[in-house]
This record gives C-alpha cells, structure tokens and sequence, in this order.
C-alpha cells in the first residue's frame, strides 16, 4: 500500500470520549500551535542572578521612571514583601513599607468558616510613581519614585490623605485610569466598615482626595452583582471590574456622574485579581467554570479543555489564578493551581489559548505571576518559591536555563484502517519536521480493542536527518507521542506518513 499520512486536527482536546478523540491531540507539555502545527514552545532565562528573598511572587509590573535616563523598574509584590527591579542596578530592593503594613499569608485557608485570602498585590503606576494594595491589609501605598532616586533606601508608603480629604482605609485592590488620571479602589472600606462591593475613586490628578465635592470629581458607588470585587483591567476607553460573580464596565464620562457603571455580565465573574489580560481591545478571562471575552459584550469562549481545567483546580487555591499574555504567538495563558491539599496547593498547570486560531493546549510549568512584552522585549514571569524566587524572560532560547525542557504532545487512538475493522500492521514510518534541532521521539503505541491495554510497540529516534525508518507494529488502533527532552533542542511537526498494511481480522 501507498504511504499514508493519518491527519491531526489542530488544539488539544480533553472532554470527550474515547472514540471522538480520534483525528485529535489528547494531550500535551510545552508545546502550542502555530498555523495548525504543534511546535516546541520557546525557553527561558533568569533576568537576574539575584533571589528573590522573602515570600513567593504574585504580582509583577515593569514599568518606566521619568527620572535617571528613563530607566526600566519592575514593581514586584511576593505574598508578604514588596520589591523594586533596578534595571540599571541590576538589583532586587526590598521596598516592604513599615510599620502600617500587614503581611499576607502565601495561601487562602479557612478557619471556623472565615477565609484568610493569600496575599495578593495589585499594581499600577501613577505618573512615574509606583501604586500597590495588598487585599491583607489594604492600604494604599505609593513608592515616590523621586524620593528613591536621591535614597535607595526609599520605601513605600501608605497615601496620607490630603487635607479636609480622605483615604479609604482599606481595599480589596486599585487600578488607575490614565484617562483621568483617577485612582480606583475597588472593595474599598466606606468609613464605618468593610464594603468589599464599594468602588471609590479619587480627584482629578490625585492619589489622596477620595472625598466627594460640588466641585471636584472624587466619589464611590455601591455596585450589585457578587460578594466582592476581586479585579479590574484596563481596554478601549473603560475599564472592566470583575467581581466573584459578575462583569461590569466603568468609563469615566465627567460631570456630574464622573463615571458611568453597566453590568456586562452575571455568571461571568473572575476567578483571581490577576485571571484577566487584554489585547488589541479585547479582554479575556478566566471564570468560575469557563473562559469568557469581551469587545463590547461578553462572550463565552468555547473551550476544548474546560472540564479538564476546572475539574483539576484547586478550589480554595484559585485566587492565585493569573493570565498572561503573550502576543509574539497570539496566546493567553492562565496558570492554576492542582493537588489534593487545598491548604497548601500552588501553581502547577497552564493552559494557553491561541485568540487567532481558536485552538487551546496545556502543559505544566510552577510559576507565580507573568507581564506580557513590552517595556522588555520577552514576557516576564515569576518562579514559585517562599525564600528564593527568579525573574525569568520567556522565549528565551530553547531551553530551561541551561537544562533541557521536557515537551511532548499525544494524539488520541486512530483506527487502521479507518473503518477500524481489521488488525492492520505498520511497516515504514516517514517524519515530517520543520525547524528541528536535535533528536525527536516518536513513540507509537496500539491497542487491539477500543477500551483495551494500550502498548507500547515502537520507539523511533528521528534525528534530522531521518527521512525514513523502518518499523514493525500491529493494532487497532494506533496512538502516536512526540517528545524531546535533549538541550537547544526544538522542533516543528506536521503530517508524517506510515505503511499500513491489513493483517487480518481482529478477533472478537
């Protein structure tokens, strides 16, 4: 018989059967699809010898000083410290404020039914200066980027209201609508107690009036729709708010409403401060229980891997869910946590979505938080670990530092022939890479029934120069994995080509 290529639709998918699995990727680590194909992902490496030292990372923000040549900063918020990047240092500064603050705890866990929230910062910039709450504590502090250039030592420091004015006293989080140049709270205390529904919002100009007047364009609103506002984002002329429930819009329309609220969306809440990330005008986002985009109205984005993503989340965990975007492959990746240990799981688990092709994949990489390309040529992304985390720059190379990245992808069970009635016995195997550097494996693994033992009958190593290897295997159905685990390896897959011949009928 002729030589046959067995075509693989491209995305992974994970929630369905057995039998509709057939013709698609089931499985896969370290691998996205470009144009339909699946290739090896790019690699990484530290932006900084230097440790992160106290507490694991959960928020990280580069941004640029209008002071010093224009310098690059990253803000850096860990579960119980803040830091500052001094690109032109090189140095990681620990700018934690004093005394007023309160550290967050590295994971949520309940006690008697109350929730301790893991410490989460939200970061924005201010002019040149640098913003942050931490939900555990909830003041709004600001590191005044001049004060440090004249001393290093500069910490942050919790906003002193201005005179006659007003400071919430607490807040879930902040964003800064550059527009107006306004402050945002969001779950922002209303003077007498904790109001985790409340948006407040301060003066024109302004990080310390939050106090309404006849004449100024400081005030609050009571929004309904959820328990508490978890996040906001930036996108077209607004800003969305998300609380645990429910989607809503803000844009700023002047006196003498300062800002018009709409609800978007219910059942379409986020599920973490950071589970959102937008590009080109779109917002995308990760619920409760599905993906969900908006361009001026809120769609659910069909998911090929949803039940797998969400059946494996860690629940009382999923406040430290966060997007990243990463628009050299028009991807959004959201990181979860997974275990059996709600108390204590962290981030284990990605899945990317590719926005121009639809197509969805997943994989494992530990890390903590993640900002898209931009002021850095690479997106930035974050170890997880308690006493010593690294800066990393993704699509660095090909490699994990200078350690080989473990990658694979697995198709699901194809029947040979394709009517799937007889034994058919494999003879001759041709590959189709692009852009290979090192060995592949491609490993072919059969079953004889549908539901029966999957084994393993032949392991190929394709080196670039392969263009044929001959092989002998028999089956059913025929499932093939690629994987390569050897430094500055990659490669980029496409339709390879068997020798299928019939060998009888299978038993019954």
């Amino acid at each position: 018989m002729p030589l046959a290529k067995l075509p693989i639709q491209a995305g992974v998918f994970k929630d369905d059967t057995v039998y509709s699995q057939e013709g698609r990727y089931v499985d896969a680590d370290k691998v996205r699809f470009m144009k339909g194909r699946p290739e090896k992902i790019g690699g990484w490496i530290k932006l900084d010898s230097d440790a992160i030292t106290s507490g694991v990372v959960r928020s990280i923000l580069p941004f640029r000083g209008q002071v010093a040549n224009n310098k690059r900063y990253i803000g850096i918020g860990t579960h119980s410290h803040l830091y500052l990047y001094d690109d032109g240092a090189g140095s990681y500064i620990d700018i934690t404020p004093g005394s007023s603050y309160t550290a967050g705890a590295q994971h949520t866990t309940i006690s008697s039914g109350v929730f301790t929230f893991a410490g989460i910062w939200t970061m924005d910039t201010f002019g040149e200066d640098l913003l942050c709450v931490n939900k555990i504590g909830g003041k709004l502090y600001k590191l005044d980027l001049s004060a440090y250039q004249g001393d290093a030592t500069t910490n942050a420091a919790a906003v002193t209201a201005l005179s006659g004015s007003s400071i919430p006293s607490t807040a879930n989080g902040m964003i800064v609508n550059q527009q107006s140049r306004q402050v945002i709270l969001f779950g922002a205390h209303d003077g007498t107690s904790d109001a985790p529904m409340r948006v407040a919002f301060s003066d024109l100009g302004t990080d310390n009036d939050f106090t309404a007047t006849l004449d100024n364009f400081a005030g609050a609103i009571e929004l309904q729709g959820g328990n508490l506002l978890l996040g906001a984002i930036r996108t077209k002329g607004q800003i969305l708010l998300f609380s645990d429930t429910t989607a809503f819009s803000m844009t700023f329309v002047g006196q003498p409403d300062v800002f018009q609220f709409q609800t978007l969306a219910d059942n379409a809440g986020i599920v973490g401060p950071h589970a959102a990330a937008e590009h080109n005008g779109i917002v995308y986002w990760m619920g409760n229980d599905g993906f969900y985009a908006y361009s001026g109205q809120v769609q659910s984005i069909p998911c090929t891997v949803e039940r797998h993503v969400f059946d494996n989340l860690t629940k009382q965990q999923k406040l430290k869910c966060f997007a990243g975007l990463n628009t050299k492959f028009n991807e959004v990746w959201w990181f979860y946590p997974t275990g059996s240990n709600d108390a204590s799981d962290d981030i284990t688990n990605y899945v990317i979505f590719n926005y121009l092709e639809n197509v969805w994949s997943v994989g494992t990489l530990v890390r903590g938080a993640w900002a898209a390309e931009g002021i850095y040529d690479n997106p930035l992304a974050s170890s997880v670990a308690a006493s010593s985390s690294y800066l990393y720059k993704h699509e660095s190379g090909t490699d994990d530092e200078s350690s080989a990245m473990e990658c694979s992808i697995t198709s699901g069970d194809m029947d040979l022939p394709q009517d799937g009635d007889d034994i058919m016995h494999v003879t001759d195997f041709v590959p189709d890479f692009d852009d290979q550097v090192g060995d592949v494996t491609v490993t072919l693994k059969f079953r004889d029934h549908p539901n029966g033992t999957q084994r393993t009958e032949e392991t190929i190593t394709a080196a670039t120069s392969t263009t044929h290897q001959s092989i002998r295997a028999r089956g059913r159905q025929m499932s093939v994995v690629v994987s390569s685990n050897a430094t500055s390896s990659h490669w980029r897959m496409g339709d390879h080509r068997y020798n299928v011949q019939p060998d009888g009928k299978r038993n019954t």
